[in-house]
């Protein structure tokens, strides 16, 4: 391993990591916000229980797989650059079409 590939994690992550971060932060404060306001319940039965125990705990889960993501795409990348980008991409066009489904059929309580 030279010295280049040890601060991989330091890198400029491309583009699509970015997004692929971005989106799972958006989802983070949105579900946060709407949740403490009584607007929504969360569907997915992974992450339900943890923000009925406590917002703060949600947060630190979500935030752990989130720096999971980065690390396995930043740290992947000195392999497979092709990959990790349509990876990173694919991820959060499926991050974003799920979130939308989930929200938009029945995430809203009324």
């Amino acid at each position: 391993m030279d010295c280049g590939e040890k601060f991989v994690l330091f890198r400029r992550p491309f583009p699509e990591t970015l997004w692929l971060i971005g989106v799972g932060l958006a989802d983070l404060v949105s579900t946060v916000v709407l949740w403490q306001l009584g607007l929504i319940v969360e569907l997915n039965p992974i992450m339900r229980p943890l923000l009925e125990r406590s917002v703060w705990l949600f947060s630190g889960v979500k935030i752990l797989t989130l720096v999971a993501a980065y690390v396995v795409l930043q740290v992947y990348r000195t392999r497979d650059e092709q990959f990790c980008r349509l990876a990173a991409k694919w991820g959060a066009v499926a991050y974003v079409v799920v979130w939308v489904v989930w929200f938009t059929t029945g995430h809203v309580t009324r």
